[in-house]
């Protein structure tokens, strides 16, 4: 099991959450998917992250080219500055 989380700077938050939670229930039907979920930062009001369950890290990376990225980075786009991703694997 390999827990991803993706870090994200973006601007216009309240532009961004509602098509980062689109994404997000998107992103659960891919292969390998077994949670993803949105986070805001309280305190950082540019600060979102992504928390995410996959069976492994190439199922994440096939997700990174797949359906729900075609879909909905276009539109997440404009608001992304910048992210990190993290991987952790189950032990």
């Amino acid at each position: 099991m390999t827990l991803v989380i993706t870090d994200n700077i973006v601007k216009d938050r309240g532009a961004y959450l509602p098509l980062a939670k689109a994404f997000a229930e998107d992103g659960k039907t891919e292969k390998g998917c077994h949670e993803m979920m949105v986070y805001a930062d309280p305190e950082k009001e540019d600060r979102v992250v992504f928390v995410s369950k996959w069976d492994s890290k190439e199922d994440f990376l096939a997700h990174v080219g797949g359906p729900a990225f075609t879909k909905h980075i276009p539109g997440m786009g404009p608001y992304y500055v910048s992210g990190t991703d993290t991987f952790l694997e189950l032990v």
